[in-house]
């Protein structure tokens, strides 16, 4: 998948097309060397009750789905139950299949 076109209607034989892992080496290489930077600080004072770890992302989305009867988050991500309406990503969603 990583070296699929970002693109879902982009040309793989054409050389101006990025790939997955091109594209996403640029944007964790900006973070990586300090490029950009986090203020905390801001953020608390602009979403008091953000989610502050992937540890409490988990947590919460685990609990959500219990509370909604969709199991736990382990168990929606169980390959026998993924389906289209689970796609957290729009390019899964629609298969990439876009239109123009």
């Amino acid at each position: 998948m990583a070296d699929l076109p970002a693109g879902y209607n982009a040309d793989p034989n054409d050389k101006a097309t990025m790939s997955f892992r091109d594209n996403f080496t640029g944007f964790w290489n900006v973070w990586k060397h300090g490029i950009v930077t986090r203020d905390y600080a801001l953020l608390d004072e602009i979403h008091p009750n953000r989610i502050r770890s992937a540890e409490e992302w988990f947590r919460r989305e685990d609990q959500m789905g219990r509370d909604l009867g969709k199991g736990s988050l382990w168990e929606r991500g169980q390959p026998e139950n993924l389906s289209i309406d689970s796609a957290v990503l729009k390019s899964s969603a629609d298969m990439r299949k876009g239109k123009l």
